[in-house]
């Protein structure tokens, strides 16, 4: 075990070691991270659901890490989107599982101070095929460590038009073309302060540029939960509730066009996301997130992420196939 955790550790410190990256950000918000995801392997013939939706605003540029005044002619004053995803996850045997990911951009919108005109893309976003396996567990430590690997597919690749209108690169609702996604996880948790630990690695890597000559970079996150049940022998009114704590820090490589390195991308970014979680008779569970960037630095000149806020509903189901 202790070999397990080492690797892991040292997989993990390069891949987000800023010394060895070049990075990438979007001049919008860009595509979300989930609300939330299956954690560990899943028993066989066990399907869990997951749905959320999530709101993310952004109208401060910065400049390396400094909130700068960027006043020119044409330039984006806010731009949000509204997202909603689902993931289900099915457990195939007792150590893999098969999950399915995807997701509807309700609207990607970028608010310019020219003529006071809006840009907005919708529609189906990415989705995400990939399978999940469990390469350590304990029952009796409480311990899990899984690996995963998937493909990551568009559902179209031919450029969004509105009005008659090509969409920018910021707003079109996929990135166009195919990618993979590597991720790594380790659960322990403690029984007596009912506390539980989890460290989530996700990779995600694109291949060649789409149909407007475009490749958004790879984007690397890394998401340290800290979770505590409040069930207490005194109260029946937090049995139900736990809180979590999530610090994620999000790396992203510069974006290409035409096989060039695009100048205003690129960025590190940390995020404290508080979340409260309610579980309604053992079988739904409701969460509530709140992400706000706690250090950033972005490349060149860019409009960075304000907040965003998180829903999610998961619920298992137990038939056979």
């Amino acid at each position: 075990m202790n070999k397990i955790i080492v690797l892991i550790c040292v997989v993990l410190s390069f891949i987000v070691s800023p010394g060895k990256l070049k990075a990438q950000c979007f001049a919008s918000p860009g595509n979300p991270i989930a609300g939330s995801a299956n954690v560990g392997i899943l028993q066989p013939r066990i399907t869990r659901a997951v749905v959320f939706y999530r709101y993310s605003f952004a109208n401060q540029y910065f400049e390396g890490n400094n909130a700068i005044d960027y006043d020119v002619p044409a330039r984006v004053s806010s731009a949000n989107y509204n997202y909603v995803g689902f993931n289900v996850g099915r457990g195939i045997t007792r150590k893999f599982s098969l999950e399915l990911e995807a997701g509807y951009f309700i609207n990607k919108t970028q608010n310019y101070t020219y003529l006071n005109f809006t840009e907005r893309g919708f529609g189906l976003s990415n989705a995400v095929i990939s399978g999940k396996y469990n390469i350590y567990k304990d029952v009796v430590k409480k311990t899990e460590v899984s690996v995963s690997g998937g493909i990551k597919m568009p559902f179209t690749t031919k450029p969004q038009e509105v009005d008659g209108v090509r969409l920018g690169i910021d707003t079109q609702p996929s990135t166009g073309h195919f990618g993979s996604i590597l991720q790594a996880l380790a659960v322990k948790e403690f029984e007596g302060p009912s506390m539980r630990f989890i460290l989530l690695g996700r990779w995600e890597k694109n291949f060649n540029e789409n149909k407007l000559n475009y490749l958004f970079g790879d984007a690397i996150t890394t998401s340290l939960f800290v979770s505590k049940h409040l069930a207490n022998r005194y109260t029946e009114l937090t049995k139900d509730i736990t809180v979590i704590l999530q610090l994620r820090h999000e790396y992203k490589f510069r974006n290409l066009s035409g096989g060039k390195e695009m100048l205003g991308s690129g960025s590190n970014v940390l995020f404290l996301a508080p979340q409260i979680n309610y579980n309604h008779n053992m079988v739904w569970n409701f969460s509530f997130i709140y992400d706000l960037p706690i250090y950033r630095y972005y490349n060149e000149i860019q409009l960075g992420t304000s907040y965003a806020i998180s829903f999610s509903i998961t619920r298992d189901f137990g038939f056979g196939m």
